[in-house]
């Protein structure tokens, strides 16, 4: 007891003072800063604008289209809205082929598009191997073209064409039979449609 109370006045003063001397030095340190924020990630980049086709290029199911057949498929376009010298298509008819004819042109039967309106679209997962697959001919200066000797399936024909309104896209599924030619006008809705 005799400690405690026989303390010195001025301890408890220079004990304080410390503490404030403590606390004085570390202010004069500089303030302690907060860390900074982390990093904003960065931006997801957007997906590109077009269609997207779900079912997968499968070449297995375009290999019965390259075989030899006995099919033939002749097809005309009307006079007001001619193909003459214009490029024509022959598509096989598969899962991938449809979704994509479908995207493009609205049907899997038979459109007629503006041709912007068609070039306008973008398949943003196209697969380019399909192209080996597609058959060319070219209209005569009458409108009229053929395709010989194909497999007998169904097939996409598709061309461009011009009338007073400007250029179109005519687009129309057929189906070819060994031994016959198919008469294809591409002028109107597909027969018995």
């Amino acid at each position: 007891m005799q400690l405690l109370s026989g303390r010195r006045p001025g301890l408890a003063s220079t004990l304080a003072a410390l503490g404030l001397a403590g606390c004085a030095q570390t202010a004069a340190v500089g303030p302690t800063l907060a860390p900074p924020p982390p990093a904003a990630p960065p931006p997801v980049a957007a997906a590109p604008p077009g269609i997207v086709i779900a079912a997968p290029f499968k070449a297995d199911e375009f290999a019965w289209s390259v075989k030899p057949g006995a099919a033939r498929i002749q097809g005309l376009t009307a006079a007001d809205a001619s193909c003459a010298g214009k490029a024509v298509a022959l598509t096989p008819s598969t899962p991938y082929s449809r979704e994509r004819i479908r995207a493009l042109y609205g049907s899997v039967d038979y459109a007629v598009l503006p041709m912007a309106a068609v070039r306008a679209k973008t398949i943003v997962n196209d697969n380019p191997a399909m192209r080996g697959y597609v058959r060319a001919a070219r209209c005569d200066a009458k409108g009229t073209f053929v395709f010989d000797k194909l497999p007998a399936g169904p097939y996409f024909i598709i061309t461009e064409v011009d009338d007073a309104a400007g250029a179109k896209v005519i687009m129309r599924r057929v189906q070819a039979v060994a031994g016959r030619t198919l008469q294809a006008p591409l002028n109107g809705p597909a027969p018995g449609r």
